[in-house]
Formats: structure tokens, sequence, C-alpha cells
């Protein structure tokens, strides 16, 4: 609770991110957003409430997510962000049964769409390393998105860093 300088003054906008480019509030900062860092929820695999505003009720099926939720999205990241500037976008593919959803590369083609050059991707290591299971013939963990850490295999998640020029 220990602040400096003066108090902090922001404007809170509730709503989805799939719909907030058209919020009254929200224009007035089009194009002139120095930095975005986001991690949206990953399809079906992060759920945070059963309320139907969430992005996996709303749009059940993939394609429908992707169309309807991720590409608005990424969209308003797009014509928010100011030239020269840096968009940083956490997702990571997610598997639902035997299904793998490609979140990753569908992120990336979109962003490119729209026009951001992609610049990096950054390893963000989780503190606990879920379903960690090797592969007997590999002795590789049957996950993407894994790294040795001190001898050690740790999942991570990964982030993509896009700039805009």
């Amino acid at each position: 609770h220990v602040r400096y300088g003066p108090p902090f003054k922001g404007t809170y906008i509730c709503s989805g991110s799939e719909d907030v480019a058209s919020n009254e509030e929200f224009l007035k900062y089009k194009g002139k957003v120095d930095f975005i860092f986001t991690s949206p929820p990953y399809f079906s695999a992060e759920i945070y409430s059963d309320e139907p505003t969430q992005s996996s009720i709303k749009y059940k099926e993939y394609d429908s997510w992707r169309d309807n939720f991720l590409r608005p999205t990424l969209k308003t990241c797009a014509e928010w962000l100011g030239h020269d500037r840096l968009l940083a976008f956490n997702i990571a593919d997610i598997n639902v049964g035997s299904t793998q959803y490609p979140l990753e590369e569908d992120t990336v083609e979109i962003l490119k769409e729209y026009g951001l050059r992609f610049e990096c991707k950054l390893k963000m290591v989780l503190a606990i390393s879920p379903s960690m299971r090797l592969k007997p013939q590999t002795m590789q963990p049957g996950m993407k998105n894994f790294c040795l850490i001190n001898g050690k295999i740790r999942k991570y998640e990964p982030i993509f860093v896009f700039y805009k020029a």
C-alpha cells in the first residue's frame, strides 16, 4: 500500500475484450497505447465463471471462439497500440480430449494480418509443471512448450512479442 508520486487515476471499463472497441470511453485511446501485455482465456481451458459473458460459454466451438473472440481482441490490440510500440500476448495451444487447438499459430497469423511484425517468443516458466509425464521411448515430455533449467524439465507459457511500425 506504499505509493510514490501522485495517486493512480485510471478509467475502468467493464467489457469483454471482443466488444470493448465500441465503448465510447475507450475510443479516445485508439492509437495511443504505449504497450499492451495481455493473457486472454485459452478457449475452453480457462473458464473463470459460469456467466454467459465468458468467451468459451459465449462461443462454444473453437472456430467461433477464434473468429468472434480472439480475432476482435487482437484487432483491438493492433488498432489501439501506438506506432513504434510493442504488444506482448501470452497464449498457448491447448488440448481438449484428443483435439489440439492451435491458439499460438492462429494468434501469430491474425496479428500479422493486422500489420504487426513478429519479434520474438519469450518463455514464461511456470512455478509448477503440470502433467509432466515423460515419453518412455524419448524421455522427453509428452507436452508442448518445455525447456531445461538447471537440468530440470520445466513447462513454460509462450509470450509472443509483436511490433507495430
